[in-house]
């Protein structure tokens, strides 16, 4: 079931227990009774309130409207010059199949100025990105990275149901992951860009930092178990083996998260991202486990329509040559005599053509830039088969690690 994130703010006449609470409350009336909210189907709730207010207090009108077993998040926001003051916000993370856009977001009294495009009830229509795995997971962390918390995103179980939701309509985006920096390249996501014609219209890269979460008052010497995907635990390998502790496969980093909320079993951790923390009520313990400093993964991101040409640009292709001496050769020239740089060049089977190939081909530069356009219309000449698989806005890199955050 797709979690689905629910959005309100409030601003509070002043800083007391009563008035912040009494607001709260109000907001979060609203919200249910805007949506239909029951707390049976509630994941997570994440409280914020400006510097100016008390934030301990939201969460506890939370608990005095009975949502006795959601876990409660709350923090208090940055100071920022020119923000609105005395103000509350929360995020709902919501288990419900309604659709994106019927999602109700509230904001009262003067908060209103934070979502203009609510005036007079109408809300304006909401970025909806399709992504595989559980709440939580790399690639929504990824969503959060490059598009902030307010765009909805939209949990899938594999790979062919992220193509499924943008091409009917129930995500305008899809992101995919396509290549991760220790692992290598996700064959079966390159498969699927040949089976449907998706644009890739950008990419993104995350900086993979892993977690290692346990229920509150979990200390580091309680550990004994931990849980993940068999990626994670691999890419933890030595930091679990300096400590002892026994590693116990899981189908997905932000699953092993959720169940270990669930069940709160003594002495067993999880590994997962920081943002699966915060959805299933987890404390992060220790932050940048992982025992490579430079773990990221590259994501594609899916459209139907042609991003606008941006200052750095990459394209992506997929081309097969004839089965003849020096095909390769030849197609590859077509870029190198006109100075374009490759940046990725992998092939892998033809699955209609027993012992062919393709090439999967990533090159700097757009596809309407001139040396660019005619390299392409020497490669069809040269290739069997040639997919212009999009060109979009070049991701810049994630910072290095130095150390353990």
């Amino acid at each position: 079931m797709p979690c689905r994130g629910v959005r309100g703010a409030i601003t509070v006449d002043e800083n007391s227990e009563s008035a912040i609470l009494g607001a709260t409350r109000e907001l979060l009336d609203a919200l249910v009774t805007a949506n239909g909210l029951r707390p049976a189907e509630v994941a997570s709730v994440f409280f914020t309130a400006t510097p100016d207010l008390d934030a301990s207090f939201p969460a506890r009108a939370a608990r005095q409207l009975g949502w006795a077993d959601v876990p409660l998040l709350d923090a208090v926001e940055m100071a920022v010059p020119g923000a609105l003051s005395c103000c509350i916000r929360v995020l709902i993370h919501w288990n419900t199949d309604r659709p994106a856009g019927a999602i109700r977001h509230v904001y009262l009294r003067e908060a209103a100025v934070l979502r203009p495009d609510l005036a007079g009830g109408e809300e304006s229509p909401m970025t909806t990105i399709a992504y595989q795995g559980e709440p939580g997971a790399y690639s929504q962390e990824a969503i959060v990275q490059q598009f902030g918390p307010q765009v909805e995103a939209l949990a899938c179980q594999s790979f062919d149901e992220i193509f499924a939701a943008v091409e009917g309509g129930r995500a305008n985006l899809g992101l995919l992951p396509v290549e991760n920096s220790q692992a290598g390249s996700i064959n079966s996501a390159y498969d699927l860009l040949l089976d449907h014609d998706l644009r890739v219209v950008g990419e993104v890269k995350l900086r993979v930092r892993h977690c290692l979460l346990a229920p509150p008052g979990t200390r580091l010497a309680d550990i004994k178990q931990v849980y993940s995907h068999p990626q994670a635990l691999a890419q933890c390998e030595r930091y679990l083996k300096n400590r002892g502790w026994q590693a116990v496969t899981a189908y997905d980093t932000a699953g092993s998260a959720r169940e270990l909320a669930g069940r709160r079993q003594p002495g067993c951790g999880a590994i997962a991202s920081r943002l699966a923390g915060e959805i299933y009520g987890l404390e992060v313990l220790e932050t940048g486990i992982e025992d490579s400093p430079d773990n990221t993964t590259r994501f594609f991101l899916l459209g139907t329509e042609e991003p606008p040409r941006s200052e750095h640009n990459k394209t992506s292709l997929v081309f097969a040559t004839s089965h003849t001496p020096g095909a390769l050769y030849r197609a590859l020239s077509e870029f190198a005599t006109r100075g374009i740089n490759l940046t990725k060049i992998e092939s892998r089977p033809r699955r209609n053509r027993p012992w062919h190939y393709v090439f999967y081909v990533d090159l700097e530069g757009h596809w309407q830039d001139p040396e660019i356009e005619q390299s392409l219309v020497a490669l069809l000449v040269r290739s069997a088969y040639v997919k212009l698989l999009g060109s979009y806005p070049a991701a810049s890199e994630p910072g290095s690690a130095t150390g353990k955050e």
